[in-house]
């Protein structure tokens, strides 16, 4: 069972459709996945076998002729998964506001581990809490409405 810690740039909560964001908080909700050293291609690999299973595509190109792409989308709506090194968050940001600006996307899902769960992978692996503070500096650069979702492990009773 996963942890969830969930935060709204730009009114994402409200942008993101209940019925594309609800699946995905229980199907992440309901991972069972352990974090330890080098497990990110394995959490990737597990989180996107169930982002097909719940109707994302595949890889999208964010542009026709180039090979830049987020991890998926559905409707309208993009998503990036991210876990790995912490400065691919900023890429995956301009990705997601390239795809708003030119009304190709209304808003995004961005998914990566907590800071806690961050550490347990590797070093400068992003994380939720500097991806939400960097939003929160970058509010008027970044409008696109985004809903973050950092995931860790359920903490034991």
């Amino acid at each position: 069972m996963m942890k969830i810690t969930t935060y709204s740039h730009n009114f994402g909560e409200h942008a993101v459709p209940t019925s594309l964001l609800e699946p995905i908080i229980l199907m992440l909700r309901q991972l069972d996945f352990t974090f330890k050293s080098n497990c990110s291609t394995n959490l990737r690999k597990t989180i996107i076998q169930s982002l097909n299973s719940l109707g994302w595509s595949g890889k999208t190109r964010i542009h026709v002729e180039k090979g830049i792409s987020i991890t998926s989308m559905n409707q309208r709506v993009g998503l990036c998964l991210q876990t790995g090194n912490m400065s691919r968050f900023y890429a995956d940001l301009l990705k997601l506001q390239s795809l708003y600006q030119k009304d190709k996307a209304t808003c995004a899902i961005y998914i990566l581990p907590t800071k806690s769960a961050s550490l347990k992978i590797a070093k400068n692996v992003a994380n939720f809490e500097r991806l939400t503070n960097e939003l929160s500096l970058f509010k008027h650069v970044i409008t696109m409405p985004i809903y973050v979702i950092g995931l860790d492990e359920e903490e034991e009773q």
